[in-house]
């Protein structure tokens, strides 16, 4: 539980960190003075989902008790489809892509197609929250657990032209 509380202790610095360079950009260019404009996506671990019970989507509720200032930010919490992972002998889970080896390691066979659909499906999230509700990329935080980091440093990668106010990447190992 020690690991798990540094962690959501690190996303809340991040979050605060970045929303707070981001407003104050913003201020110098349309006088901002809120983070309403701001958003936390948080991307689950393979075999999670945002409705487990000790979901990462309680962020949404934590984050703000220790920082009030990031109860006006949007949270977001992409699920992902089952899907069938190599590693589990076929098994459907919910996963971003799947996994043909483990452990993982240099050589290890990649699915770049499962990659670039995870990508995919996160765009749309991102274009989402850019139309519906005015949300640039460079006012987001891209946040991920696990499998969730990986394709979350995938897309800021990607992004490099268009970069999030922070990629952070967790994991337990």
């Amino acid at each position: 539980m020690v690991r798990l509380g540094n962690m959501v202790s690190f996303v809340l610095w991040m979050t605060t960190l970045f929303m707070n360079r981001a407003c104050l950009t913003a201020a110098m260019n349309t006088g901002c003075t809120t983070l309403k404009k701001g958003a936390l996506v948080f991307l689950h671990g393979l075999g999670d989902s945002p409705a487990d019970v000790a979901a990462w989507s309680s962020l949404e509720y934590t984050l703000p008790l220790i920082q009030p200032r990031l109860k006006d930010i949007t949270y977001v919490f992409p699920p992902v489809p089952n899907i069938c992972l190599t590693v589990n002998g076929g098994m459907q889970m919910p996963g971003w892509f799947d996994l043909y080896d483990w452990p993982i390691a240099v050589g290890s066979r990649d699915d770049r197609k499962g990659k670039m659909a995870a990508l995919a499906r996160l765009d749309m999230t991102l274009q989402r929250l850019e139309e519906e509700e005015g949300i640039d990329p460079s006012r987001i935080v891209l946040a991920g657990f696990s499998q969730g980091g990986a394709v979350a440093l995938l897309s800021a990668y990607q992004r490099r032209e268009q970069p999030f106010a922070a990629c952070v990447s967790l994991s337990l190992g």
